[in-house]
């Protein structure tokens, strides 16, 4: 993990490097105020050159549709560029912070548990319970420096004990159903070769068991059987299981019979390491300290220990969140277009009306359209406010005209860019009353008026629904907390 943080900070490196020969090409025009990332868009627009990703992603024509819809007044290929510049921006703004975080958890880390440390191990006192750690350990020959073993082993730090009262009866009946459980997946006792199963409790009983193997180095306190080194003889040996009932309690012993298995030499220093500490832990058991071997045969051994690793989880964290702001960028951008789609659904039952006035008063078509655009901009240009994309996209169309595109086919461009029925129909009808004369024009815009207004009753109740969804998580949450707020001290009364 580490080469890899190492890897991502010097690709950023380069990239950094070789986006400040050219860093302001294409990038003049930008506002850094409203783009905060701005001075990660040298590196990211080096990455889609070097990588191909601009050829790939901004000739995405979904894309560059629905932000050409919401940028009319701007330059539609800088835009779509933008876009992909923030979008990227902002991941690889996640990957180099998760990764600096991991590499500097992997220093700290490195830094700490690599520290040595004497074989002396404070017992946790009475009643507070057996201490794991997990400890690296290493074996070095004494006189072959070559010949060394590493690996981590889990040691049980018991706690420091006391004489413990003697338990005298037990329920017998409870002794088969403890020989048929103990085999666990064993043919019967006289073939135990995997573990044994060391049941806690008898079922729907308080009879509680516990378990002691003759000898620890062939069967553990949980049941594992420990024959790897072993030999080829089987062994003989006995398993005694106490049952306990409140203070009554009964021995029972079961003779198993145990087939040895092979092993590789890491395995058996393994085993015969965890033998011998074994042993150091349980001798002088009311003693505070105890300490660690420090040689197993003619190995010597050095301890560390094991801490835990944040720093994977940290990159992973970061890749994460690099794959939530894809998907998010995306989903702002519909969120974007879907409000523009219902601005301009409300908006235009006013343009129709405008419409159907202007042209009961004796203008054409073509001059209501450019007084209804001009009127907007004078507003818009005196006063501010929102942005109105139904009537912005109505003053691309007079900019078409006065480019001398042909009037028919600017009124069909403007019902295809904006891309909504009511708006296409609009766009129909002009064409139409341009190849069949203003005959009957008046009553298709009085017509047309009613149902726009009809359409944005719709679209409002719609809206109206939508809303009240979005406030039942809040309610919900609320609702939550007043039950907490209630619950809690009725609660703490009955406790007392």
């Amino acid at each position: 993990m580490l080469y890899v943080n190492i890897a991502i900070n010097i690709l950023f490196l380069i990239l950094f490097i070789d986006s400040r020969k050219n860093h302001k090409e294409g990038l003049t025009a930008i506002d850094k105020k409203k783009y905060s990332l701005y001075f990660l868009y040298p590196i990211t627009r080096q990455l889609f050159i070097r990588t191909g990703l601009d050829k790939k992603l901004i000739s995405r024509t979904d894309i560059s549709e629905k932000i050409r819809a919401i940028h009319l007044t701007d330059s539609q290929e800088i835009q779509v560029k933008l876009y992909w510049y923030q979008k990227i921006s902002i991941i690889i703004l996640c990957i180099l912070i998760s990764s600096n975080f991991s590499l500097i958890s992997q220093i700290i880390e490195r830094s700490s548990h690599s520290i040595k440390f004497d074989t002396r191990l404070i017992r946790p006192e009475d009643g507070q319970g057996d201490e794991t750690l997990a400890l690296r350990f290493r074996m070095e020959h004494e006189r072959d420096k070559e010949d060394f073993y590493e690996d981590v082993i889990i040691v049980q730090n018991r706690e420091r004990r006391y004489t413990e009262s003697e338990w005298k009866e037990v329920l017998k009946e409870a002794i088969p159903y403890l020989e048929r459980e103990m085999l666990g997946d064993n043919e019967d006792a006289n073939h135990v070769n995997r573990k044994l199963n060391f049941i806690s409790q008898i079922p729907k009983t308080s009879i509680m068991v516990e378990w002691i193997p003759k000898d620890y180095l062939l069967i553990t306190s949980d049941g594992e059987i420990n024959n790897k080194d072993m030999g080829d003889e089987k062994v003989e040996t006995l398993v005694t299981a106490i049952l306990k009932y409140q203070d009554k309690k009964v021995e029972h012993t079961i003779p198993i019979t145990i087939l040895p298995m092979t092993f590789e030499k890491d395995e058996k220093l393994y085993k015969d390491l965890v033998s011998t500490l074994d042993k150091a832990s349980q001798t002088k058991e009311t003693d505070k300290n105890w300490n660690l071997p420090q040689r197993l045969g003619k190995y010597l051994i050095t301890w560390e220990r094991q801490e835990s690793t944040s720093s994977i989880s940290l990159f992973v964290l970061g890749l994460f969140a690099s794959a939530l702001v894809w998907f998010y960028k995306d989903k702002e951008l519909e969120d974007k277009i879907k409000l523009r789609n219902n601005q301009m659904l409300l908006d235009y039952p006013e343009i129709i009306n405008k419409f159907n006035l202007l042209v009961n008063a004796g203008m054409t078509i073509k001059q209501a359209w450019i007084k209804i655009s001009e009127d907007y901009k004078h507003t818009a240009d005196n006063k501010g406010g929102e942005i109105r994309y139904a009537y912005e996209e109505m003053l691309l169309t007079v900019n078409e005209f006065k480019l001398g595109i042909p009037e028919a086919k600017a009124y069909e461009q403007f019902g295809m860019r904006v891309g909504l029925l009511p708006f296409m129909k609009f766009g129909s009808m002009l064409v139409q009353n341009l190849k069949k004369g203003n005959k009957g024009m008046v009553d298709l815009l009085q017509r047309e008026a009613r149902e726009a207004f009809h359409e944005r009753k719709e679209t409002a109740k719609r809206l109206g629904e939508e809303a009240s969804t979005k406030l039942l998580g809040p309610m919900l949450m609320m609702l939550i907390i007043v039950l907490i707020i209630i619950m809690i001290p009725a609660f703490i009364s009955f406790s007392i």
